[in-house]
Protein backbone atom coordinates (compact mmCIF):
# COMPACT_ATOMS: atom_id res chain seq x y z
CA UNK A 1 0.00 0.00 0.00
CA UNK A 2 1.01 3.66 -0.51
CA UNK A 3 0.09 6.83 1.37
CA UNK A 4 -3.53 7.96 1.49
CA UNK A 5 -5.44 11.18 2.12
CA UNK A 6 -7.82 12.33 4.89
CA UNK A 7 -9.50 15.75 4.58
CA UNK A 8 -12.33 17.55 6.40
CA UNK A 9 -14.50 19.72 4.11
CA UNK A 10 -17.22 22.06 5.43
CA UNK A 11 -20.40 22.87 3.47
CA UNK A 12 -23.46 24.65 4.85
CA UNK A 13 -22.26 24.21 8.44
CA UNK A 14 -21.67 20.45 8.09
CA UNK A 15 -18.13 19.06 8.24
CA UNK A 16 -17.69 16.06 5.94
CA UNK A 17 -14.68 13.76 6.22
CA UNK A 18 -13.24 12.46 2.93
CA UNK A 19 -10.88 9.47 3.02
CA UNK A 20 -9.05 8.10 -0.03
CA UNK A 21 -6.69 5.13 0.12
CA UNK A 22 -5.07 2.41 -1.94
CA UNK A 23 -6.44 -1.05 -1.04
CA UNK A 24 -3.22 -2.79 -2.14
CA UNK A 25 -2.12 -5.00 -4.99
CA UNK A 26 -4.45 -7.81 -3.90
CA UNK A 27 -7.49 -5.60 -4.70
CA UNK A 28 -5.96 -3.01 -7.08
CA UNK A 29 -8.58 -0.44 -6.09
CA UNK A 30 -8.51 3.23 -5.12
CA UNK A 31 -11.39 3.77 -2.66
CA UNK A 32 -12.81 7.15 -1.58
CA UNK A 33 -15.40 7.39 1.20
CA UNK A 34 -17.46 10.45 2.25
CA UNK A 35 -18.37 10.44 5.97
CA UNK A 36 -20.82 12.52 7.97
CA UNK A 37 -20.06 11.90 11.67
CA UNK A 38 -19.25 8.23 11.10
CA UNK A 39 -21.96 7.60 8.48
CA UNK A 40 -20.82 6.79 4.92
CA UNK A 41 -22.82 8.95 2.51
CA UNK A 42 -21.09 7.97 -0.74
CA UNK A 43 -18.21 5.87 -2.02
CA UNK A 44 -16.11 5.73 -5.17
CA UNK A 45 -14.03 2.69 -6.17
CA UNK A 46 -11.61 3.01 -9.08
CA UNK A 47 -9.57 0.00 -10.32
CA UNK A 48 -5.95 0.46 -11.41
CA UNK A 49 -5.36 -3.02 -12.82
CA UNK A 50 -4.25 -1.40 -16.07
CA UNK A 51 -0.91 -0.63 -14.37
CA UNK A 52 1.78 -3.32 -14.47
CA UNK A 53 1.58 -5.13 -11.12
CA UNK A 54 5.07 -6.66 -11.50
CA UNK A 55 6.71 -3.23 -11.81
CA UNK A 56 4.04 -0.90 -10.41
CA UNK A 57 4.57 2.76 -11.29
CA UNK A 58 3.99 4.31 -7.86
CA UNK A 59 4.20 7.85 -9.19
CA UNK A 60 1.32 7.17 -11.59
CA UNK A 61 -0.67 5.51 -8.80
CA UNK A 62 -0.07 8.44 -6.41
CA UNK A 63 -1.19 10.85 -9.13
CA UNK A 64 -4.44 8.90 -9.62
CA UNK A 65 -4.98 8.74 -5.86
CA UNK A 66 -4.46 12.50 -5.48
CA UNK A 67 -6.67 13.35 -8.48
CA UNK A 68 -9.58 11.25 -7.24
CA UNK A 69 -9.31 12.70 -3.72
CA UNK A 70 -9.23 16.29 -5.02
CA UNK A 71 -12.28 15.68 -7.24
CA UNK A 72 -14.30 14.24 -4.35
CA UNK A 73 -13.26 17.11 -2.03
CA UNK A 74 -14.16 19.67 -4.69
CA UNK A 75 -17.56 18.07 -5.26
CA UNK A 76 -18.36 18.09 -1.51
CA UNK A 77 -17.14 21.69 -1.22
CA UNK A 78 -19.51 22.62 -4.08
CA UNK A 79 -22.45 20.91 -2.34
CA UNK A 80 -22.74 18.01 -4.82
CA UNK A 81 -23.38 15.32 -2.18
CA UNK A 82 -26.55 14.17 -3.97
CA UNK A 83 -24.60 13.80 -7.24
CA UNK A 84 -21.99 11.63 -5.52
CA UNK A 85 -24.72 9.45 -4.03
CA UNK A 86 -26.41 9.13 -7.44
CA UNK A 87 -23.12 8.13 -9.08
CA UNK A 88 -22.56 5.58 -6.30
CA UNK A 89 -26.00 4.04 -6.96
CA UNK A 90 -25.38 3.91 -10.71
CA UNK A 91 -22.03 2.18 -10.19
CA UNK A 92 -23.66 -0.44 -7.98
CA UNK A 93 -26.51 -1.02 -10.47
CA UNK A 94 -24.03 -1.34 -13.35
CA UNK A 95 -21.96 -3.84 -11.39
CA UNK A 96 -25.03 -5.96 -10.56
CA UNK A 97 -26.21 -5.93 -14.18
CA UNK A 98 -22.77 -6.94 -15.44
CA UNK A 99 -22.58 -9.81 -12.96
CA UNK A 100 -25.98 -11.06 -14.08
CA UNK A 101 -24.88 -11.07 -17.71
CA UNK A 102 -21.52 -12.70 -16.75
CA UNK A 103 -19.44 -10.16 -18.61
CA UNK A 104 -15.69 -10.12 -18.09
CA UNK A 105 -15.40 -6.31 -18.05
CA UNK A 106 -17.64 -4.32 -15.75
CA UNK A 107 -19.30 -1.13 -17.08
CA UNK A 108 -18.40 0.58 -13.79
CA UNK A 109 -15.40 2.05 -15.67
CA UNK A 110 -17.76 4.12 -17.83
CA UNK A 111 -19.51 5.43 -14.72
CA UNK A 112 -16.11 6.41 -13.24
CA UNK A 113 -15.18 8.37 -16.39
CA UNK A 114 -18.57 10.09 -16.43
CA UNK A 115 -18.18 11.14 -12.80
CA UNK A 116 -14.64 12.50 -13.31
CA UNK A 117 -15.63 14.44 -16.45
CA UNK A 118 -18.71 15.85 -14.72
CA UNK A 119 -16.81 16.97 -11.63
CA UNK A 120 -13.84 18.35 -13.58
CA UNK A 121 -16.15 20.46 -15.74
CA UNK A 122 -18.02 22.09 -12.84
CA UNK A 123 -15.57 22.48 -9.95
CA UNK A 124 -11.91 23.30 -9.53
CA UNK A 125 -9.75 20.90 -7.46
CA UNK A 126 -8.51 22.29 -4.18
CA UNK A 127 -4.86 23.10 -3.41
CA UNK A 128 -2.43 20.15 -3.04
CA UNK A 129 -3.31 18.06 -0.02
CA UNK A 130 -0.72 17.01 2.50
CA UNK A 131 -0.12 13.27 2.40
CA UNK A 132 -0.74 11.41 5.61
CA UNK A 133 0.55 8.01 6.66
CA UNK A 134 -2.04 5.22 6.48
CA UNK A 135 -1.57 2.56 9.18
CA UNK A 136 -2.23 -0.90 7.76
CA UNK A 137 -3.95 -3.39 10.07
CA UNK A 138 -3.68 -7.06 9.18
CA UNK A 139 -7.38 -7.90 9.37
CA UNK A 140 -9.52 -9.42 6.59
CA UNK A 141 -11.08 -6.81 4.35
CA UNK A 142 -14.84 -6.46 4.69
CA UNK A 143 -16.95 -6.83 1.53
CA UNK A 144 -17.60 -3.49 -0.29
CA UNK A 145 -20.76 -1.73 0.88
CA UNK A 146 -22.53 0.37 -1.72
CA UNK A 147 -24.95 3.21 -0.92
CA UNK A 148 -28.46 3.36 -2.48
CA UNK A 149 -29.68 6.32 -4.57
CA UNK A 150 -31.70 7.74 -1.68
CA UNK A 151 -30.11 9.29 1.40
CA UNK A 152 -28.87 6.57 3.79
CA UNK A 153 -30.27 6.14 7.32
CA UNK A 154 -28.23 7.20 10.35
CA UNK A 155 -26.92 3.69 10.90
CA UNK A 156 -25.80 3.13 7.27
CA UNK A 157 -22.08 2.82 8.07
CA UNK A 158 -19.33 0.45 7.04
CA UNK A 159 -20.07 -3.12 8.19
CA UNK A 160 -17.63 -5.76 9.33
CA UNK A 161 -18.68 -9.39 9.89
CA UNK A 162 -15.32 -10.43 11.37
CA UNK A 163 -16.34 -9.29 14.86
CA UNK A 164 -20.00 -10.36 14.69
CA UNK A 165 -19.55 -13.55 16.72
CA UNK A 166 -17.24 -12.19 19.42
CA UNK A 167 -18.48 -13.25 22.89
CA UNK A 168 -20.09 -10.68 25.15
CA UNK A 169 -20.14 -11.39 28.89
CA UNK A 170 -23.10 -10.02 30.81
CA UNK A 171 -22.93 -12.12 33.99
CA UNK A 172 -19.36 -11.34 34.98
CA UNK A 173 -20.33 -9.76 38.35
CA UNK A 174 -21.23 -11.73 41.48
CA UNK A 175 -23.33 -9.98 44.14
CA UNK A 176 -22.63 -10.95 47.76
CA UNK A 177 -25.61 -10.35 50.00
CA UNK A 178 -23.83 -10.54 53.35
CA UNK A 179 -20.31 -9.38 54.18
CA UNK A 180 -18.72 -10.92 57.26
CA UNK A 181 -16.01 -8.77 58.88
CA UNK A 182 -13.05 -10.52 60.50
CA UNK A 183 -11.69 -9.42 63.88
CA UNK A 184 -8.48 -7.36 63.81
CA UNK A 185 -6.41 -10.12 65.45
CA UNK A 186 -7.37 -12.53 62.65
CA UNK A 187 -5.61 -10.38 60.01
CA UNK A 188 -1.88 -10.85 59.49
CA UNK A 189 0.20 -8.52 57.32
CA UNK A 190 2.37 -10.69 55.06
CA UNK A 191 4.37 -7.85 53.44
CA UNK A 192 4.69 -4.09 53.71
CA UNK A 193 4.75 -2.20 50.39
CA UNK A 194 4.95 1.35 51.76
CA UNK A 195 7.99 3.14 50.34
CA UNK A 196 8.27 0.70 47.42
CA UNK A 197 8.53 2.34 44.01
CA UNK A 198 5.56 1.70 41.77
CA UNK A 199 6.35 -0.55 38.77
CA UNK A 200 6.87 1.51 35.63
CA UNK A 201 5.74 0.74 32.09
CA UNK A 202 5.50 2.35 28.66
CA UNK A 203 2.30 0.66 27.50
CA UNK A 204 -0.56 2.26 25.58
CA UNK A 205 -3.75 3.05 27.55
CA UNK A 206 -7.21 4.27 26.53
CA UNK A 207 -9.91 5.84 28.72
CA UNK A 208 -13.56 6.53 27.88
CA UNK A 209 -14.38 9.80 29.63
CA UNK A 210 -17.75 10.65 31.16
CA UNK A 211 -20.66 8.26 30.67
CA UNK A 212 -19.65 4.59 30.56
CA UNK A 213 -23.14 3.00 30.54
CA UNK A 214 -24.62 2.48 27.09
CA UNK A 215 -27.92 1.08 25.81
CA UNK A 216 -29.50 0.38 22.45
CA UNK A 217 -30.79 3.42 20.58
CA UNK A 218 -28.42 5.89 22.34
CA UNK A 219 -27.15 8.79 20.23
CA UNK A 220 -24.08 10.22 21.92
CA UNK A 221 -20.63 11.78 21.62
CA UNK A 222 -17.91 9.46 22.92
CA UNK A 223 -14.86 11.21 24.44
CA UNK A 224 -11.72 9.05 24.29
CA UNK A 225 -8.32 9.81 25.90
CA UNK A 226 -5.18 8.01 24.64
CA UNK A 227 -2.10 7.93 26.93
CA UNK A 228 1.14 6.01 27.28
CA UNK A 229 3.24 4.79 30.19
CA UNK A 230 3.13 5.21 33.95
CA UNK A 231 3.38 9.00 33.56
CA UNK A 232 0.30 8.89 31.27
CA UNK A 233 1.91 10.88 28.48
CA UNK A 234 -0.64 11.99 25.87
CA UNK A 235 -0.56 10.28 22.46
CA UNK A 236 -1.54 12.40 19.48
CA UNK A 237 -2.52 11.21 15.97
CA UNK A 238 -3.53 7.78 17.32
CA UNK A 239 -5.93 5.89 15.03
CA UNK A 240 -9.20 5.10 16.84
CA UNK A 241 -11.91 2.68 15.69
CA UNK A 242 -15.19 2.21 17.61
CA UNK A 243 -17.29 -0.87 16.79
CA UNK A 244 -20.77 -1.62 18.13
CA UNK A 245 -21.34 -5.38 18.00
CA UNK A 246 -24.54 -7.28 18.72
CA UNK A 247 -26.29 -10.59 18.26
CA UNK A 248 -29.49 -8.88 17.01
CA UNK A 249 -27.97 -6.42 14.49
CA UNK A 250 -25.03 -6.09 12.15
CA UNK A 251 -21.90 -4.32 13.48
CA UNK A 252 -21.41 -0.59 12.88
CA UNK A 253 -18.01 1.14 12.75
CA UNK A 254 -16.84 4.70 13.48
CA UNK A 255 -13.34 6.20 12.96
CA UNK A 256 -11.41 9.07 14.58
CA UNK A 257 -7.88 10.31 15.43
CA UNK A 258 -6.60 11.78 18.73
CA UNK A 259 -5.71 15.47 18.71
CA UNK A 260 -2.68 17.26 20.20
CA UNK A 261 -4.11 16.67 23.68
CA UNK A 262 -4.59 12.93 23.12
CA UNK A 263 -8.37 13.41 22.93
CA UNK A 264 -10.85 12.25 20.30
CA UNK A 265 -14.61 12.79 20.06
CA UNK A 266 -16.67 10.19 18.18
CA UNK A 267 -20.32 10.95 17.36
CA UNK A 268 -22.20 7.66 17.09
CA UNK A 269 -25.63 6.06 17.00
CA UNK A 270 -26.07 2.70 18.79
CA UNK A 271 -28.57 0.48 16.94
CA UNK A 272 -31.86 -0.06 18.76
CA UNK A 273 -32.48 -3.60 20.00
CA UNK A 274 -34.78 -5.22 22.59
CA UNK A 275 -33.19 -8.67 23.01
CA UNK A 276 -29.83 -10.36 22.68
CA UNK A 277 -26.35 -9.19 23.65
CA UNK A 278 -24.23 -6.26 22.49
CA UNK A 279 -20.93 -4.57 23.27
CA UNK A 280 -18.89 -1.53 22.27
CA UNK A 281 -15.28 -2.23 21.23
CA UNK A 282 -12.76 0.65 21.20
CA UNK A 283 -9.52 -0.14 19.32
CA UNK A 284 -6.51 2.23 19.39
CA UNK A 285 -3.45 1.95 17.12
CA UNK A 286 -0.35 4.10 17.77
CA UNK A 287 3.31 3.58 16.84
CA UNK A 288 2.61 0.01 15.73
CA UNK A 289 0.95 -0.94 19.06
CA UNK A 290 -2.70 -1.95 19.33
CA UNK A 291 -5.02 -1.81 22.36
CA UNK A 292 -8.68 -2.78 22.75
CA UNK A 293 -11.22 -1.83 25.40
CA UNK A 294 -14.75 -3.21 25.62
CA UNK A 295 -17.94 -1.87 27.23
CA UNK A 296 -21.30 -3.60 27.69
CA UNK A 297 -24.34 -2.29 25.78
CA UNK A 298 -27.73 -3.09 27.33
CA UNK A 299 -31.03 -3.43 25.40
CA UNK A 300 -32.98 -0.23 25.01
Amino acid sequence: MISGYNTDVEHNGVVYHIQTEDKGLSSQLIVSLVYDRGTILASKRTPYNDLNADSLDEEALIERLSRQHKLICAAVRAGRIADLQQMTGKARAAKAEAAAEQKAELPVVEVRETLEESLAASVQPAAPIETQRVITVSTPEAPPIEVPDTAPPATNVELDDDFFDLPVFEDAVMIIDELQLLPEEAVEVMSELSGTERPRNDKLSVDILGETKFKGGDRLSLNILVCRGTERRIVKDAQIMVKVLGSAFRPVIFHAHSDANGLAKVHLQIPHFQAGRAAMLVKVIADGEELESRRLVTPG
